[in-house]
């Protein structure tokens, strides 16, 4: 399955707009943010990105579906990415993961101190990127406007990760706790790249929100995928991937499966790791609990909400129909990019 078009024809612009941001500065700082975006390799040494900036597509796709103009939404889509790139390399540190998709994290080559400050400059930049749409004719309303909605976002997610955290050392978790705990996490990016983009195109309140909840509704759904994946697709391909965390399939077995599940569910997690050894047995007693199938069902209502909220706000057919393409692909591929 191929790129999305809402993805391919700006994403030229998307990256040179990037570049422009990060490249070109002489402090050794700028090499490690160069290197967590995809543009060069441990030395320096440039290599050609094969990401996908979801986040951009989406902040540009929604201007451009409300009649807004592209160009003028341009620095907050390379806010937005800019925003994702810092959480990723706080993640990546929090997470004590090595590698960051196909290559080392940045704090496994720089380490954690060195990460910090790459991640944290990262941020400064998405809001600098904000407060440079005056160039582009965004008002001065309009700018203050989409630094409170980058703003609040942010914080949503860290509320969302700081529940996930806390949910991952109870025993028992409510379905709606971990949709909701899913929603700010995972979701929060998503709905600003969504408001910012119907912000700048001139959209009322209403339309924002909308907006806002449709990406919500489609970080939900990816963070949803990934629980599934990282179940199904490690016992059966036999990866060498211990789960450490609680995830969807996983929170709706113990809640209503019977008793004699829920123990052995229990037991494969006393030590808060699944040894890879025990995924088959892990996904067979989730498949006859029928986790996976409900944990399918709510991607798809998910997915479902992300375009039903998209027609709230007054897209149209044709734009819909982009967007569910784009939807569908990043679900498939499960990814958002990095």
């Amino acid at each position: 399955m191929t790129q999305p078009d809402m993805v391919t024809r700006h994403q030229e612009a998307v990256e040179a707009a990037l570049q422009t941001t990060v490249r070109g500065r002489p402090d050794p700082l700028y090499r490690m943010m160069e290197y967590q975006m995809g543009w060069a390799d441990e030395g320096g040494s440039p290599v050609s990105p094969s990401l996908m900036r979801a986040y951009p597509a989406l902040c540009l796709g929604v201007c451009e579906a409300l009649r807004g103009a592209v160009e003028t939404a341009m620095p907050a889509a390379v806010a937005v990415e800019l925003l994702y790139q810092f959480t990723r390399v706080h993640d990546d540190i929090q997470e004590g993961t090595p590698d960051h998709g196909p290559r080392p994290s940045v704090w496994w080559v720089w380490g954690p101190a060195q990460a910090i400050n790459a991640g944290d400059a990262l941020h400064v930049l998405a809001r600098l990127s904000l407060f440079g749409m005056g160039s582009q004719g965004i008002s001065t309303d309009q700018v203050l406007a989409a630094t409170k909605v980058m703003d609040g976002a942010s914080l949503d997610l860290f509320e969302g990760q700081h529940q996930d955290l806390q949910l991952q050392g109870q025993i028992a978790v409510s379905q709606g706790s971990y949709l909701e705990m899913a929603e700010r996490k995972a979701g929060a990016l998503m709905g600003c790249a969504a408001q910012l983009g119907a912000l700048i195109a001139g959209a009322d309140e209403s339309p924002q929100e909308h907006c806002k909840e449709a990406g919500r509704k489609l970080g939900l759904a990816l963070h949803l995928q990934h629980d599934i994946n990282e179940i199904w697709d490690a016992a059966t391909t036999g990866s060498p991937v211990a789960i450490v965390r609680k995830s969807f399939p996983v929170v709706y077995a113990i809640e209503t499966a019977p008793v004699s599940v829920k123990r052995e569910i229990g037991t494969l997690f006393a030590s808060r790791v699944v040894d890879p050894k025990n995924l088959p047995r892990l996904a067979e007693l989730l498949d006859d609990a029928g986790a996976r199938q409900h944990s399918i069902d709510a991607t798809g209502a998910a997915q479902a909400g992300f375009l039903a909220s998209l027609k709230s706000a007054g897209v149209r057919p044709g734009p819909l129909a982009e967007f569910e393409g784009f939807a569908e692909y990043l679900i498939q591929h499960g990814t958002t990019g990095d």
